[in-house]
């Protein structure tokens, strides 16, 4: 968990600039984000917009445990990339 901070933190932090952004700016800048609002909220839209979270996530994971075993690769300690995927 320890090493998915920064992931974590940047993306919560983006989520409370844009929440910032959309509260305290005035003006036609961000007039086109309601139709955006109506759409993601109906019913048929929710589980698509909460995938793409997920898919974001999962695809950080995966390249992380891939940039981690090639390490493991080019230092020549191959056999403990299985022991690493079992942790």
């Amino acid at each position: 968990m320890r090493r998915h901070m920064p992931f974590i933190l940047c993306n919560l932090l983006a989520v409370l600039a844009g929440l910032f952004a959309y509260f305290v700016s005035p003006g036609p800048m961000w007039s086109g984000w309601e139709n955006i609002f109506k759409m993601i909220g109906k019913g048929d839209n929710m589980p698509i917009a909460g995938l793409i979270p997920l898919i974001i996530f999962f695809t950080y994971l995966s390249l992380s445990e891939a940039f981690r075993h090639d390490r493991l690769l080019r230092q020549g300690r191959a056999d403990e990339i299985l022991d690493e995927m079992y942790k």
